[in-house]
């Protein structure tokens, strides 16, 4: 079962084939595994990455995808 978004990506195929099939560099794939979470444009509709990870990843849905690789608000990490 895929617990972080670096499992998300490795059972979609991997960093060089996750970033080919969204159209961006293996830099930015990095990023996402680094912060463990798709970029915010994800969550505000401005990039739908989330569908094309789901078609290479059969394991999991859309849905699944962006409640795994939800980014976390500093705010509510915060103890002040």
């Amino acid at each position: 079962m895929a617990e972080t978004v670096k499992h998300v990506i490795l059972d979609a195929g991997g960093v060089a084939k996750v970033a080919q099939a969204v159209n961006l560099t293996e830099r930015a794939v990095y990023k996402w595994i680094q912060k463990n979470a798709l970029p915010r444009s994800e969550y505000t509709g401005e990039s739908d990455y989330a569908s094309v990870i789901a078609k290479l990843n059969t394991k999991l849905s859309k849905e699944e995808i962006l409640e795994l690789c939800r980014p976390i608000s500093r705010k509510r990490n915060s103890i002040f």
